[in-house]
């Protein structure tokens, strides 16, 4: 219990209560129903009975039309706890934390009752206020808020909430009153509103998965009628029957965040053309050298080196280290150099080399890295 969430929930919840009812504007009329004036009508969060008190002065004047808000009950909702669930898992991004997956626990549904009571001078009054909100109510009302900032979600998160009105009206009419006592119609009604308590945001980050390895059984001419093929489903050991052609090996698949490249094409005046094995281009001290290198991941990048064998080309190299990759090292290529289209496409401008040498693109993102060697293509610039 040491770990408090406070979000302010049920602040807000009063508060887009109001805001959704607060834009009342009743007419004033003459004796043939003319409208002769407007008045917006006043909200206050407060019992009704400490409004009475505070709106009256030592001469017995009110300040009407007024409406009063309070909540009444807070009650945890039934209806609903579908089962127990962990809560949501959501992208975030920060500068201090990098990219990571943000965990918000599972809010407990709540519901809070509020009272409203509306105080008027006379009885066209009351009855423009209840005409407000009467006929929007059937059969409830929706607002919207978010999941609170505390949780850091990159994106916003949309709650919805109904309100719901009992749809029954109490009304005090003024019975008992002396010369100087002016007159005051008060109507008393109650709303539900659905909402939700957050826990405490964990204190914990939930890091990426990077890596997903899974291991499956083979089979050859596996039959599904076979009547023990279940038993290939459970956690138990089982041995294979060579003679039911069942296979004692297994199949592994795995899935990367990595980025991984599969072609790269040089951007020509003609048209694209594709590198593959040996590639020899010459360097033009006056023309920028454009490419264009295919694969997946791309849309996580972090970084674009240009690694040489010859240290002349560029300098001022930068390395970067990895958990799951060795270190790689090489120029760092100014953002201004390069575009990540989508995760399959980026394009490559390089500024005029200072010397010849062959050259190696490196693509980095917060897994790891891949180069264009890794496709066999290498590709050395020559004088012309």
């Amino acid at each position: 219990m040491q770990n408090t969430g406070f979000h302010f929930e049920i602040h807000d919840l009063l508060v887009q209560f109001v805001a959704a009812m607060d834009d009342v504007v009743i007419s004033r009329f003459n004796k043939n129903r003319e409208e002769k004036e407007k008045i917006k009508v006043r909200y206050v969060h407060a019992p009704k009975e400490r409004v009475l008190f505070d709106i009256v002065n030592k001469a017995q004047s009110l300040t009407l039309p007024v409406i009063a808000v309070n909540i009444t009950g807070i009650s945890r909702d039934e209806t609903r706890v579908f089962n127990k669930i962990e809560g949501i898992y959501a992208y975030v991004n920060d500068d201090n934390h990098g990219k990571y997956s943000a965990h918000v626990p599972m809010p407990i549904p709540i519901n809070l009752s509020v009272g409203m009571s509306i105080m008027t001078r006379y009885q066209t009054d009351l009855d423009q206020i209840l005409s407000n909100f009467v006929p929007y109510s059937n059969p409830y009302i929706v607002v919207s808020w978010k999941v609170p900032e505390k949780f850091s979600i990159g994106n916003i998160k949309e709650i919805t909430s109904k309100i719901l009105w009992d749809g029954n009206i109490s009304l005090e009419y003024p019975l008992d009153m002396d010369a100087s006592t002016r007159p005051r119609f008060i109507a008393n009604t109650t709303f539900l509103i659905q909402g939700w308590l957050f826990p405490a945001e964990p204190k914990d980050l939930s890091k990426n998965i990077f890596f997903i390895d899974s291991h499956f059984h083979v089979t050859s001419k596996y039959n599904l009628n076979y009547d023990s093929y279940v038993n290939t489903l459970t956690a138990d050991n089982y041995v294979y029957d060579p003679a039911k052609g069942l296979l004692n090996e297994n199949e592994s698949v795995s899935i990367s965040a990595a980025p991984v490249i599969t072609n790269i094409f040089r951007n020509t005046t003609k048209g694209l053309f594709e590198l593959s094995g040996n590639n020899v281009l010459l360097k033009n001290k006056n023309q920028t050298q454009s490419f264009s290198i295919l694969g997946q991941n791309f849309d996580y990048t972090k970084n674009l080196l240009l690694s040489s064998d010859s240290s002349s080309i560029y300098q001022n190299l930068t390395s970067y280290s990895f958990t799951y990759y060795p270190t790689v090292s090489g120029f760092l290529l100014p953002s201004e150099n390069y575009k990540v289209y989508d995760k399959n496409l980026i394009n490559v401008t390089l500024p005029s080399l200072s010397s010849t040498g062959e050259i190696n693109f490196v693509v980095i993102n917060e897994v790891g890295w891949k180069d264009t060697k890794s496709i066999n293509t290498n590709i050395t610039f020559v004088n012309e």
